[in-house]
């Protein structure tokens, strides 16, 4: 049985676990097998370390949690996998990747208008949040997915396309 991975990426308050529990229950209402996962509640753990082996330590600790969660939601039978979190390197992309084996992995990246994130935002972020420097941050990442979806519809409508051009729902 071939295994399916999404990592769904973007910048802050892209939309990327909003979608992500989207495209889960898209997948869950049409009998697929499916977890979905955000890798910041994962990674809650403090004070950080320093940097080794060229990942921070909290994604260090996302990869190696990643990989224990799918190992348990592989042999409890899932097919599909859904990822929420920043990928902003090539490098962070193949620690997430090897966390998932037996998986076909793809990259999307979500990219959702300043002006949208910050509507959607203005309620879910605290008074330090920074829309700014949110929006600066996401320039940062590298073009690592394997395509980009606008989030500027519904959270549905974006997981329809998602699925549509990974082609996950005409899977048996």
């Amino acid at each position: 049985m071939t295994h399916h991975a999404l990592l769904l990426t973007g910048g802050t308050g892209a939309g990327k676990t909003t979608v992500a529990q989207a495209i889960g229950r898209i997948l869950t209402t049409d009998h697929h097998t499916t977890a979905v996962l955000d890798l910041d509640a994962i990674a809650q753990f403090g004070p950080g370390r320093p940097v080794s082996n060229g990942l921070r330590f909290h994604d260090q600790l996302r990869v190696r949690n990643l990989e224990a969660v799918w190992s348990t939601y592989r042999a409890a039978g899932a097919r599909f996998m859904v990822v929420s979190g920043h990928v902003t390197t090539p490098e962070l992309r193949a620690a997430y990747t090897s966390a998932l084996p037996e998986c076909d992995v793809q990259v999307v990246r979500l990219h959702t208008p300043p002006d949208l994130i910050a509507e959607r935002t203005r309620t879910t972020r605290g008074p330090d949040w920074d829309l700014q420097a949110a929006l600066a941050e996401a320039e940062t990442h590298q073009p690592i997915q394997d395509f980009a979806v606008t989030n500027e519809r519904t959270p549905g409508e974006t997981a329809d396309e998602i699925l549509t051009r990974l082609g996950w729902l005409a899977l048996a």
